[in-house]
């Protein structure tokens, strides 16, 4: 096999794809959109550096940067700037807590339209089962553990099984409800224009982002989503953390 690759070869293909008019704006969606899925999914990597379980910035070329150019052959030089510049988006660094990636870029990416089609005549989706914590564990077959301080200070709502390997345990207190998201499969993951705080709390490291608590613990990993005026502060976050566990609060 040949060590470089052969950079008349890629001259053809430019001069070919610059030469490529488009004048309807669906094909231009279409790239912009198929180049922005490969962005957030990871299938065009930039070349960052791990240390410490966090992918840090470096000065090499960034995939955004790559997939840009190959929008200017595509759509042309005239086209970029109108269209494909939301793009040159830079990511600051990756964190990686168990199943979730959290990614922090200098911008956010441009909104892209959804389609709606057909939304009117859906049907409406039907409210969850009631379960219990173990009804919830055998149907979804993850023995998680449940924080018990959470259970002693709040009213438990129910557990919602999201599919396979995970499931989401709510809680509420007066106009304060809790919703802790528990996954141990799949791939997630969320992306922040703001910073990301870590703090060790309850022997764990703990990631704070876009108002999101997130944490590892026995092969699990828990997101918990609070919708009030106030955080829970460290203390608080430690005694849920500790009190993690597959039995039941006591009564």
């Amino acid at each position: 096999m040949k060590s470089k690759h052969d950079l008349d070869d890629f001259r053809e293909l430019t001069d070919l794809l610059t030469d490529l008019e488009l004048d309807d704006t669906t094909p231009k969606a279409n790239i912009y959109n198929r180049l922005k899925f490969k962005l957030e999914s990871g299938n065009i990597q930039p070349n960052d550096s791990k240390k410490d379980g966090i992918y840090m910035k470096t000065n090499k070329w960034k995939a955004a940067t790559v997939s840009a150019v190959a929008v200017v052959c595509l759509l042309g030089a005239f086209s970029t700037t109108s269209f494909a510049q939301g793009m040159l988006q830079t990511i600051l660094a990756r964190f990686q807590v168990g199943n979730m990636e959290i990614t922090q870029y200098d911008k956010e990416l441009p909104a892209t339209q959804s389609n709606t089609e057909g939304n009117e005549t859906r049907a409406e989706r039907k409210a969850p089962p009631q379960l219990t914590l173990e009804e919830a564990r055998a149907a979804s077959k993850m023995d998680f553990p449940a924080p018990t301080w959470l259970s002693e200070h709040y009213s438990y709502v129910n557990t919602v099984v999201h599919g396979e390997g995970m499931v989401e345990i709510q809680y509420k207190k007066e106009e304060e409800f809790l919703s802790l998201l528990i996954s141990n499969s799949g791939e997630n993951g969320i992306s922040t224009t703001e910073g990301v705080k870590i703090e060790t709390i309850g022997g764990k490291k703990v990631y704070f982002a876009n108002g999101i608590v997130i944490w590892e613990h026995e092969g699990f990993t828990y997101e918990l989503y609070q919708m009030s005026e106030k955080s829970f502060d460290a203390a608080t976050i430690g005694n849920i953390i500790e009190s993690l566990s597959t039995k039941s609060a006591k009564k």
